[in-house]
């Protein structure tokens, strides 16, 4: 085996291993939003396509530790095929299949004032933790005939009417998730990139395997 060819194998193993381990990752964070949110539409089809593709992914990259192992020509170009749809697929996904945060912050706080209706107390964390106020503001408990809790007040100081935050949870939430998209958005092309990455050095793995095939054919 040739240094160039070695490199190729052992460049090749690397990246499949960071693609299983980004493959682990989407389909434990995409679980982790289903079970969290599991009530929400907004993230359901993304995150049930983003287990689905990191499924494949992950199982691709066993294809493909096998094919650089026996340095199998046809495996190998199978392997960048498979990686090269499952790149067009994450693509497409990114584009037509965005999670919307805005969505998903409008349906949280509207379950969560569900749950205040019942005198459950589910609006208390989140006006707390985003300095808001029910729903889409404090007249929503006023309108609903309940006492404005302290979890509406600054310090949840009840006697001070100038510390009564007047934003509504969902406006605030929404403000939040917003940051989400960013961070979806690197997560997803990292993901692209390494995989892009990963069929390059495969399809180099094919060619050099390629002409040492044809140098052995004319000794």
């Amino acid at each position: 085996m040739s240094c160039g060819t070695k490199t190729l194998k052992v460049s090749s193993f690397v990246f499949d291993f960071l693609c299983s381990v980004l493959a682990a990752l989407t389909i434990a964070a995409c679980s982790y939003a289903l079970i969290t949110f599991s009530h929400s539409m907004a993230i359901r089809v993304p995150c049930i396509l983003g287990i689905v593709l990191g499924a494949l992914l992950f199982f691709s990259t066993i294809f493909g530790c096998i094919a650089a192992l026996r340095e199998s020509i046809r495996m190998t170009w199978i392997y960048a095929a498979i990686m090269l749809a499952l790149i067009v697929g994450q693509i497409t996904v990114i584009f037509a299949q965005p999670i919307n945060f805005e969505l998903l912050a409008n349906e949280t706080i509207y379950d969560a004032w569900q749950g205040q209706l019942y005198r459950k107390s589910s609006m208390s964390y989140y006006e707390i933790q985003y300095h808001c106020c029910g729903q889409t503001g404090p007249s929503n408990y006023i309108d609903s005939g309940l006492k404005i809790p302290q979890s509406c007040y600054l310090g949840q100081n009840s006697t001070e009417a100038v510390d009564l935050y007047t934003v509504g949870c969902d406006q605030k939430l929404a403000k939040a998730f917003v940051k989400g998209t960013r961070w979806e958005r690197i997560s997803d092309w990292s993901v692209v990139g390494v995989e892009l990455l990963t069929v390059i050095i495969a399809g180099l793995l094919a060619i050099t395997l390629q002409n040492a095939e044809r140098r052995r054919l004319y000794r």
